[in-house]
């Protein structure tokens, strides 16, 4: 480079050459037009390089941002799924059972030896209880089974849905309530009936089942599901409760 501009400066600029000045100033304009090229070219480069880290920034921030929603989505969900909604349990039914030789007051109800003398009838009178149940109920229906030595004698009486059915082959007594709703709970439902039993020999010493396998049955409405329980098998060994009622001991 030194080389050519000695040879560039003896060549145009010696004093000889009447156009010394014209070279000097088209040399100048070239070094100011090359100056300015350089200078445009190093702006222009870092302007590039300040958009590149710019986008590369925003990326970055794009990244945070998305990540910090998708956090948010994950707690979210987490928290739908600890959050679970509280379970809905099958409504309890209360359902009592018990057998009646007198009344609270002392007036007779049944008829016959008592307790009972194998070979001779006695009759009582059953009483079924349902109540306090919290949901609706649908297609209720209370179940059981009389003994081969104990039958109906015809009288009975219900507060609520239809009369006590009795199928003979099977011994199984029926009483259908149907659809029962929180809003009548406090109204009661009780069936009533007499029956009569003839104690038999092997029987002797021992209380006489009056009443077995008693069942009540109604799908729960509010959970959709089929609930039951069940009633401790009636017998002649009777007591009083502390409501004065003679029942089951």
């Amino acid at each position: 480079m030194k080389t050519f501009i000695k040879k560039r400066w003896v060549k145009h600029y010696h004093r000889d050459n009447k156009n010394r000045y014209w070279h000097l100033i088209v040399d100048s304009l070239s070094l100011l037009i090359i100056l300015a090229l350089l200078l445009t070219d190093a702006y222009l480069s870092a302007k590039n390089y300040g958009d590149v880290l710019g986008t590369q920034s925003q990326a970055n921030i794009n990244i945070n941002q998305n990540q910090n929603i998708d956090n948010q989505a994950s707690t979210s969900d987490d928290l739908k799924e600890t959050q679970t909604p509280p379970v809905i349990l099958p409504t309890a039914i209360q359902f009592q059972s018990l057998a009646k030789y007198y009344t609270v007051e002392g007036e007779q109800l049944g008829l016959g030896p008592i307790p009972p003398v194998a070979g001779q009838a006695t009759k009582y009178w059953l009483f079924i209880k349902v109540g306090n149940f919290t949901h609706d109920l649908s297609d209720v229906l209370v179940t059981g089974k009389l003994p081969s030595n104990v039958s109906l004698t015809g009288k009975s009486s219900v507060t609520w849905g239809e009369n006590i059915t009795f199928n003979i082959p099977t011994r199984e007594i029926k009483w259908l309530l149907g659809n029962l709703s929180v809003d009548n709970n406090q109204e009661p439902k009780n069936a009533a009936f007499e029956i009569e039993v003839i104690p038999e020999v092997e029987q002797i010493g021992q209380p006489a089942i009056l009443l077995d396998q008693l069942e009540i049955s109604a799908l729960d409405t509010a959970v959709n599901q089929v609930i039951k329980q069940t009633s401790p098998a009636v017998t002649s060994n009777l007591t009083a409760d502390s409501d004065g009622l003679v029942q089951d001991k």
